[in-house]
């Protein structure tokens, strides 16, 4: 026969049943909750406004060292600005003053060069006669390399005649170890041809600028006339290179 396992049996307590002693607990914890709640507002408002009264001095004091400060160095960057300007101002002042005395002083040293040129033909010297060739005037330039230069072919005698030819201007010198010669036509563009027409009466300048290759070092100047009218002739003709400065 089988055998029935019996159930376990629990204690049974009996308790009065008291509603409004359940509600008592729940307001009175409700209201703890609400003053702890109001507490930590008011105690933490405490803290940060009236324990960090230190602190908010602090910061306004640093605020308006900083707008100081910011004023201050707008006025300083207003007053550089000024005297960026004014040095700018006298900057192109001082270029344009020398600027011009350079131009004065280039056209002073062309008119005491025409100077000297038509009183050699006022007043010539008692050897030159016949077909003159004086020696050429090279000046140099601001630029590296470039000069300028003026040459003048004349006629001395008695009766005047007009004379036809060419003449040929060749610049000599070195290029590292090589020596090289430069004819006019191809270091000046005023040139575009290597015998240079000659046709006058009383006289014929040659001038323009002349830029050197880099590099090369000019030692001497050889000038060749002929002459082909009214009567055939050739004048060599051979200069040192003599530079003047602008």
């Amino acid at each position: 026969m089988t055998r029935v396992k019996p159930s376990k049996q629990y204690s049974m307590t009996v308790v009065p049943y008291r509603p409004y002693l359940r509600m008592f607990w729940f307001f009175a914890l409700s209201l703890t909750f609400i003053v702890a709640v109001i507490g930590s507002f008011f105690i933490g408002r405490y803290y940060s406004v009236g324990g960090n009264g230190d602190v908010v001095a602090e910061y306004e004091e640093l605020k308006q060292q900083y707008n100081e400060k910011l004023a201050q160095s707008v006025k300083l960057e207003q007053q550089i600005a000024n005297l960026k300007l004014a040095t700018e101002v006298d900057r192109k002042a001082n270029e344009e003053v020398r600027s011009k005395v350079v131009e004065l002083e280039t056209q002073l040293a062309d008119l005491e060069q025409d100077n000297t040129f038509y009183r050699s033909l006022m007043r010539p010297d008692p050897s030159d006669k016949g077909l003159v060739v004086d020696a050429p005037s090279v000046v140099q330039t601001r630029s590296a390399g470039v000069y300028k230069y003026n040459l003048v072919i004349k006629q001395i005698v008695a009766q005047h005649r007009k004379i036809s030819g060419y003449a040929t201007f060749e610049l000599l010198g070195k290029q590292g170890d090589k020596n090289r010669k430069l004819a006019l036509k191809d270091i000046s563009e005023s040139i575009s041809v290597e015998k240079i027409k000659l046709s006058f009466k009383y006289f014929q300048r040659i001038e323009g600028e002349m830029a050197l290759p880099e590099g090369f070092i000019p030692e001497r100047i050889d000038l060749k006339v002929v002459v082909q009218r009214p009567k055939k002739a050739v004048v060599d003709k051979k200069f040192g290179w003599l530079v003047k400065e602008s």
